[in-house]
């Protein structure tokens, strides 16, 4: 492990990071686990710390794991993405050395077993201290989740670390992590964490979602790290089919079902002034600290102007139908975002959505402050949008916005549900098919066609996940689990017509990836162990995962 991961596994978290605390800009301060660990504040405090790296990994550079998929590429400015455009990935690239998108859900495991060695010793209300522990377990379970998932096998590390041969370990096998780690940890945290609504905090409702589709994935497929092709175990749609339903019957979480303004009722989730709906069920919320905020407003703009998707020239006046006479450059958001365009929606997600389906909302082209004051953008990804940010609001950073990153929702357990139940007993179910009617009437559409095949019915599943779910982190994990990763990413729409809404035919993506699309290749089901991770563990036997030199 590089010298990053180590000081995370040897020393407990950087202590500025409660609510009260995060708002003073101070150098980081470490202090050893053994002398910490003293109250129930400390563990409150410690707990913090391990949700902290989750932040750390969203707020930026995570988003590869959907890159150049169908739903999602980065245009040429995005560079830290290039290489997964061009199926070019190596373990040296910018993407795992220099933005951490490995090392840092290992702080959080080292963090979290931190929690797990030191709180049990602290004398202190036993419920209390029980949450913190699930919290802690739940939260290494979905680190591990993640890293098995992109980087396939890892080293099997429990408790904290104190000497190097605590952390010098051989790579453990995907399915070894799952059955001592990740369903363990989320079986302990569904009965400990608190019953409640979701507040920031993982509750036992949370613990449970997960678990569903951690039950979800390991029946499907998976590459492993020696490059072998494999289904999990069927029994594990049955598993995720009931722990759903009892998210769905049990919790108090529901859809939000009115929307506000143009927001409709499927994007409220994301609205700014009402974070931690009643859908919500892991959110991450940031704050306005420099350098500390979500930078994906940042990140997801196309195009400091509208042009291309609005007009080649920034001086013609596309809304003159509407009585609105004002040219492209001049309906620039006020905040003046700039193009990174690192994540961008492809025109082939646009074509997904159904006619008249208001999840639509979810490409924003452009935004209507009023009946009169409209600003325009190239294709962007909303939900990753602070509009504050981009209107220029007081007080708004690209380094700080402050708009949260909704990772898990009650729409989750819905769709779980309807795809396992339909897997587990070989025909959907009325139950199944009233969690995915409750999906579709909420964004606008009608019922499914009642009496549907397995099979019909499970690609009716598939079609609503990748449209509730776009720009949720879940696609190319999805398409790889149902053995659609090639299929879906090949020869996909890249083009923007009048088709798409655009005024001129034109493209938003990586022109290597527009001009040569190669099928996705094997090796790439996984992303690789960074260079620097496999130089530094050589003597523990780690081999890199198949197909990367």
């Amino acid at each position: 492990m590089n010298i990053k991961v180590k000081i995370g596994l040897l020393l407990i978290m950087t202590m500025s990071i409660s609510c009260d605390e995060y708002l003073v800009e101070e150098p980081p301060t470490f202090i050893s686990a053994s002398n910490y660990f003293k109250t129930a504040g400390d563990a409150r405090t410690a707990v913090d710390g391990v949700y902290q790296q989750m932040n750390e990994v969203y707020s930026r550079f995570w988003t590869a794991i959907d890159a150049y998929t169908d739903d999602q590429v980065s245009r040429d400015a995005g560079g830290v993405y290039n290489s997964l455009g061009t199926h070019t990935v190596s373990p040296s690239d910018q993407i795992f050395e220099q933005f951490l998108i490995y090392s840092r859900w290992w702080i959080g495991i080292a963090r979290a077993n931190n929690v797990l060695t030191y709180v049990p010793d602290i004398e202190m209300d036993e419920d209390e201290k029980n949450i913190v522990l699930a919290e802690a377990r739940a939260l290494r379970a979905l680190y591990y989740y993640q890293l098995v998932r992109a980087f396939g096998d890892q080293p099997l590390i429990l408790d904290a670390v104190s000497i190097d041969a605590d952390f010098e370990k051989p790579r453990t096998s995907a399915e070894t992590i799952y059955d001592e780690v990740i369903i363990p940890d989320l079986q302990f945290a569904e009965v400990y964490c608190r019953d409640a609504l979701h507040d920031g905090h993982i509750t036992k409702w949370t613990a449970k979602l997960l678990l569903s589709e951690v039950y979800l994935t390991r029946a499907g497929h998976r590459r492993t790290s020696q490059g072998d092709f494999i289904q999990g175990d069927p029994i594990n749609w049955a598993l995720a089919r009931d722990k759903a339903k009892e998210v769905i019957d049990d919790s108090p979480h529901s859809l939000n079902l009115v929307g506000s303004g143009s927001t409709p009722a499927f994007g409220m989730a994301w609205d700014d002034n009402n974070p931690f709906t009643p859908e919500s069920m892991l959110e991450l919320s940031y704050v306005q600290v420099f350098g500390q905020g979500n930078w994906l407003s940042r990140e997801s703009n196309g195009s400091t102007f509208g042009t291309g998707y609005w007009g080649a020239n920034p001086n013609i006046t596309p809304l003159v139908a509407e009585g609105n006479n004002a040219n492209i450059r001049s309906m620039r958001f006020p905040g003046f975002p700039p193009g990174i365009g690192a994540q961008l929606p492809t025109p082939d997600l646009y074509d997904a959505f159904e006619d008249g389906d208001e999840r639509l909302w979810s490409i924003m082209t452009r935004y209507d402050v009023s009946a009169t004051e409209t600003y325009l953008c190239q294709p962007t990804f909303r939900k990753f949008i602070d509009i504050a940010y981009y209107l220029g609001k007081e007080g708004t950073n690209f380094q700080y916005t402050n708009s949260n990153i909704v990772l898990y929702r009650y729409a989750d357990a819905l769709l779980i549900y309807a795809e396992a139940q339909n897997e587990a007993d070989g025909a959907p179910n009325a139950d199944a098919y009233a969690a995915v009617n409750a999906i579709r009437n909420r964004a606008g559409l009608a019922d499914l066609t009642p009496g549907l095949s397995q099979n019909e019915f499970r690609e009716a599943v598939w079609q609503e996940r990748r449209v509730e779910f776009n720009a949720e982190f879940k696609r190319k994990f999805d398409l790889i689990r149902t053995n659609r990763l090639v299929q879906e990413t090949t020869n996909i729409n890249l083009d923007w017509t009048a088709e798409q809404g655009s005024l001129t035919d034109y493209r938003n993506c990586y022109t290597p990836f527009y001009n040569d699309r190669p099928a996705w290749p094997d090796n790439e089901w996984l992303f690789p162990i960074p260079q620097s991770e496999m130089d530094l563990n050589k003597e523990n036997g780690w081999v890199q995962n198949e197909g990367y030199d």
